[in-house]
């Protein structure tokens, strides 16, 4: 795949990463697999794996520390994804709360819409190059 960081594949380090809470349990949550689910087929990232970098994967680790740029997706203001990649000693360059960013209300996963789903992966592709305000 090619992307924003060049030619990827699995071996790839130099990767734009994607941390994503992916809770599934409300629409904000569901919304951001979904949306950063399309930024890494559109080739503007890769999704690592947040419970493997919770648990201490040195691979994850290696892999997040080498990304050009390391975004934190997380659908409400508890922000796990974010607060789990500072634990880790990886901060994300930008983190994003879509319920905060694009003012959704938090509600139950079938409350998602496709108008939510296409702001959603807006944010999250201008935070992947920099764009976004919320990046650091």
């Amino acid at each position: 795949m090619s992307g924003c960081c060049g030619p990827q594949n699995e071996s790839s380090t130099g990767a734009c990463a994607l941390l994503v809470c992916f809770g599934g349990m409300s629409n904000v949550g569901t919304l951001t697999g979904l949306a950063a689910l399309e930024v890494v087929k559109a080739g503007q990232g890769r999704i690592f794996c947040l419970a493997s970098l919770a648990n201490g994967d040195s691979m994850v680790q290696n892999r997040l520390r080498e990304a050009e740029r390391v975004v934190a997706v997380d659908g409400c203001p508890l922000a796990c994804a974010r607060r789990i990649a500072e634990r880790a000693g990886t901060p994300p360059h930008a983190a994003l709360v879509l319920s905060e960013d694009l003012e959704i209300e938090k509600g139950p996963p079938s409350a998602l819409t496709e108008g939510d789903r296409e702001r959603a992966v807006t944010v999250i592709t201008e935070a992947v190059r920099g764009l976004n305000p919320r990046g650091k």
